[in-house]
């Protein structure tokens, strides 16, 4: 059984798709799987998210001058005196260059052994207007690339990203490589050059994937604050939907959701902005851009079926910014955080119509690594989480989102003899694995795939 389900009865029929990759050799579909049954208990882990350096230059020709005669009585400095100052001077310039390196070190990919690229998000500018979106592709433009996927067996689709730092990393999302074993990658950037890129690592869970150009001068974008969007705020999303090798498309919306759980695999949900901007297939890992130039979001699905209108999501900027700063450190995410239980979620119609007499989380089952295994069991109901009332498993949902594994937090649980209890949780880790294989998989007729094909949201399994 998968822990702990990120269940939301709102939007348990909702058919998505993920951002596909476009224009595969031949072109396969996924099957489609069947909505999930509000009826049975769902198994989920709560899933968190959560230089320069410069010396001066000497004159050819120095400026000719006389020393100024200083003010009080002047004496020669003695030649200890003169051997101390040498001295200090060699300490303060060795000071200099260390402290100089520090700050030069500290936005640099590697300290020590530790690979490091971290990004400040930026907030929105105070004095500024918003820019119109043919100055918003220009500035943004230049931070798009598109992907060829593709192995020796012939498979390939295609895919966005945006450059996330100078020293060629790259985001974009985990499910693009997905149908693709042992895949590959060639990078094109906006003045049409072509560079091979190598896999860093990916998450499964965030949708979210790393790659690496050597020895490129890549332009990074500026990522902002995505806890700085409000509703109806004007958004254009950028990426590469037609063909890797194609300029950039841009098309315009707004911001439908701020933050919207959806179901983002079996096991888990996440919080996603939602847009009306339309997003397509190959613009996945692309960028979802404020009015200011700044990436907010990468664009990672859209609901799919005729029942529904432009409704894309993209991963928020707080969660990306956590989670590929851990990609490339550790090669995988450490921090997240999960509680460990398998659950239905109870709000107040659920508990009219079954009798329940609380609001809550009717556990299913408790995982051997959950803090709350031997204390829990089955058809018990977790009632508040930090003294909060869960009248929706969206607020537990919330809280370990914002926490770290390690992080304590307090649960209420009301037993079958209706006894309540307080515990204090450790949260457990949640590890996350990537979709990506080295192994070569020669399937049988050899047809090739679309890397994406029509899947249930948003990630292809």
């Amino acid at each position: 059984m998968e822990e702990f389900n990120n269940y939301n009865e709102n939007e348990t029929n909702e058919k998505v798709e993920p951002l596909e990759e476009s224009q595969p050799i031949e072109e396969t579909s996924a099957p489609t799987e069947e909505p999930l049954d509000t009826n049975e208990p769902l198994n989920e882990d709560f899933g968190v998210e959560d230089n320069f350096d410069s010396e001066p230059e000497l004159f050819s020709n120095p400026i000719q001058y006389s020393p100024v005669k200083p003010y009080g009585d002047y004496k020669p400095m003695s030649k200890g005196l003169k051997i101390f100052a040498l001295i200090l001077a060699l300490l303060i310039a060795l000071s200099g260059v260390g402290l100089g390196g520090y700050f030069v070190g500290k936005n640099s990919t590697v300290t020590g052994n530790t690979k490091r690229a971290e990004v400040n998000l930026a907030s929105k500018p105070t004095k500024t207007d918003e820019y119109t979106e043919a100055q918003i592709y220009e500035m943004i433009n230049k931070s798009i690339v598109g992907i060829y996927i593709y192995n020796s067996d012939g498979k390939l689709s295609q895919a966005s990203g945006v450059v996330y730092s100078k020293d060629g990393y790259i985001v974009t999302n985990d499910h693009i490589y997905s149908e693709i074993p042992a895949a590959k990658f060639k990078i094109y950037t906006s003045d049409g050059k072509e560079y091979d890129a190598k896999y860093v690592a990916g998450d499964t869970i965030s949708d979210l994937a790393v790659l690496k150009v050597d020895n490129a001068k890549l332009s990074p974008a500026t990522f902002g604050n995505s806890n700085e969007l409000f509703h109806g705020e004007h958004v254009v999303a950028i990426g590469r939907p037609n063909d890797a090798t194609d300029d950039s498309s841009i098309t315009s919306g707004i911001v439908s959701a701020v933050h919207r759980r959806v179901q983002t695999t079996s096991s888990y949900s996440a919080n996603l902005i939602q847009t009306d901007s339309a997003i397509n297939p190959g613009s996945s890992g692309g960028a979802l851009a404020n009015m200011y130039g700044q990436v907010i979001g990468i664009t990672s699905s859209k609901l799919a079926g005729v029942e529904y209108d432009a409704i894309g999501y993209a991963i928020p900027t707080v969660t990306v910014k956590r989670i590929v700063e851990e990609l490339i450190r550790d090669g995988k995410v450490t921090s997240r955080a999960k509680l460990g239980i398998s659950y239905q979620a109870i709000d107040s119609v659920a508990a009219e119509i079954n009798n329940f007499d609380h609001v809550g989380l009717y556990v299913a089952e408790v995982s051997e690594d959950s803090a709350l295994y031997g204390k829990v069991k089955a058809s018990d109901v977790i009632t508040h989480v930090n003294g909060i009332e869960i009248i929706n498993d969206t607020i537990i949902l919330d809280v370990i989102e914002e926490s770290r594994a390690g992080d304590t937090i307090t649960v209420t649980v009301v037993t079958q003899n209706n006894k309540t209890n307080d515990y204090s949780v450790v949260l457990s880790p949640n590890v996350g694995e990537s979709s990506y294989t080295t192994e070569s998989i020669k399937s049988e007729d050899n047809n090739g795939s679309s890397g994406g094909g029509t899947f249930d949201f948003p990630f292809g399994e």
